[in-house]
């Protein structure tokens, strides 16, 4: 009986120490992942808002993106950007981290971003979706909040 305690008692430091290991791994990686996704972000929306350039949004779009939007969509979202907002005067910033998911064995990095910028004509707020395809981050979703485009695309309609 005893030696089934102590190699219980052996089984059970073992675990624990794998687990720590693990966490620290993870944390550290995490870290990494976080300041990676957050310098894409940054790059990108600087990149895209500062005169909405749809050939920059384009060229940073996931696969998966591209085959559920139109080129000539985002050309016209951006051309309306442009009118209601200007150009991108001030870059305040985002806020967000990466994700780590598995399922079936299979793991995705992704990351979830909220930027926020001031422009000529009103200020507008980025909902930034990346995924992490091999080394390269790419958008996966990029949606803009802002009422002064909201009442461009209201009125465009109207």
């Amino acid at each position: 009986m005893r030696k089934f305690f102590l190699g219980l008692g052996v089984v059970a430091a073992s675990v624990i120490v794998a687990a720590g290991i693990g966490l620290f791994v993870l944390a550290r990686n995490g870290n990494a992942l976080d300041q990676m996704s957050k310098a894409y972000v940054e790059d990108s929306v600087v990149a895209i808002a500062a005169n909405w350039d749809a050939n920059e949004f384009w060229k940073r779009a996931s696969p998966h993106l591209r085959t559920t939007i139109k080129q000539d969509d985002v050309r016209g979202l951006f051309d309306a950007a442009k009118g209601a907002l200007g150009s991108l005067v001030d870059y305040r910033g985002s806020k967000g981290e990466a994700l780590i998911s598995v399922m079936n064995a299979r793991s995705t990095v992704s990351a979830r971003y909220v930027a926020n910028g001031h422009f000529q004509k009103g200020d507008a707020q980025f909902q930034i979706v990346l995924v992490k395809q091999g080394d390269a981050w790419m958008i996966e979703g990029f949606h803009i909040n802002s009422p002064a485009l909201m009442q461009r695309l209201v009125g465009v309609r109207s």
